[in-house]
């Protein structure tokens, strides 16, 4: 009694019970869409695929890694880079600008038809995010993925998007390494204007003699004690009016000399920055390593057909068999309306 009363139950058994009644139907709509989504499946389009693997660079000043004399460890600059890394890589690959070089390099609007297209940047967009696929994998690597309808080509567009984002980093690096160089290369020339100054005015006293401060002051002053010692005047009175010239003057040469030595710690730092800049300009290293390079695909990879003849059988099998337990319900409906319709128009009349 339990199981009769039970509404689940019940509705299992009136569906089996449709399914039951209905099964030749049912055997007919899914034959018909078996055979229908044969025909569209071999209608659609083949794509063939390729792909390239990248793994991003540690993003380091690598002048400053190689001319420094302690450099550091903890960035190597042939190390792989780590997740911000790889995320701001997978940002310049999905780039406008990557695109658009894309499309001017292979020539993608004529390619795609989309040369007389009135919205044809929109289009290639969609061309674009529907072909070209751009994965983080799990070991921290770029997954370039492309489709076409071309096995030469896709594997073509594969290796020229890893050679365009080079390009196109090593175009923003030089902007600033330009930049760079010029600043620096002021500084720099602005040191050698102020220490050829310095050293000019430095001249002065070594014409006076000055050339060693503390060394010539401890000789002297040690030849004075000397020539006392000895009973020399003339001796003593020679190296007293030596020490009497560099107490004159030791006050301005200390000055000049502590400015020259600043100066020449100054240079040093902005000839390091002139060189590392100079560097920078002279080489750009990639940002990535390519760990696999994109092959000529030598079979299809899509559409898989058995796929989409299975997902069109089971969903018109689906429909089918929903529409066969919705339609008695919906006619008992329509029945029960027909007969509350009937005592109104009695009324009426």
């Amino acid at each position: 009694m339990e199981k009769e009363n039970n509404p689940f139950f019940q509705n299992s058994e009136n569906f089996v019970v449709t399914l039951f009644r209905h099964r030749k139907a049912l055997f007919i709509i899914s034959v018909v869409a078996a055979i229908l989504s044969s025909g569209v499946a071999l209608l659609l389009p083949v794509k063939y695929k390729a792909s390239v693997i990248l793994f991003s660079a540690q993003n380091n000043n690598i002048s400053r890694a190689l001319l420094e004399e302690q450099a550091y460890e903890s960035k190597d600059y042939l190390a792989f880079g780590d997740d911000k890394n790889c995320e701001q890589m997978m940002q310049l690959l999905k780039s406008d600008d990557v695109m658009y070089a894309l499309a001017k390099k292979y020539d993608l609007f004529n390619y795609y038809g989309l040369t007389k297209d009135w919205h044809k940047n929109a289009t290639l967009k969609d061309y674009y995010s529907e072909n070209f696929q751009f994965d983080q994998t799990e070991y921290q690597s770029i997954k370039i993925t492309v489709y076409d309808e071309s096995p030469p080509k896709d594997s073509a567009l594969a290796a020229g998007i890893a050679d365009i984002a080079d390009s196109i980093y090593k175009q923003i690096i030089l902007k600033r390494a330009k930049a760079a160089l010029e600043i620096v290369k002021h500084q720099y020339d602005s040191a050698c204007i102020v220490l050829k100054k310095l050293n000019d005015s430095m001249n002065f006293y070594r014409k006076e003699g000055i050339l060693s401060y503390d060394l010539q002051v401890k000789e002297l002053t040690k030849g004075y004690a000397d020539a006392q010692t000895k009973g020399s005047a003339t001796e003593a009175k020679l190296m007293e009016d030596k020490l009497n010239n560099f107490a004159i003057f030791g006050s301005g040469y200390w000055d000049l000399f502590n400015d020259l030595q600043d100066q020449y710690k100054w240079m040093l730092q902005v000839k390091q920055g002139y060189l590392e800049a100079k560097a920078n300009m002279d080489k750009v290293v990639p940002p990535f390593f390519v760990a696999e390079h994109a092959i000529k695909p030598e079979r299809r990879s899509l559409p898989v057909r058995w796929i989409v003849v299975f997902i069109s059988t089971l969903a018109a099998f689906f429909f089918g068999l929903v529409f066969l337990l919705i339609t008695p319900r919906v006619k008992v409906v329509m029945s029960k309306l027909k007969q509350m319709d009937k005592p109104s128009q009695q009324l009426n009349r």
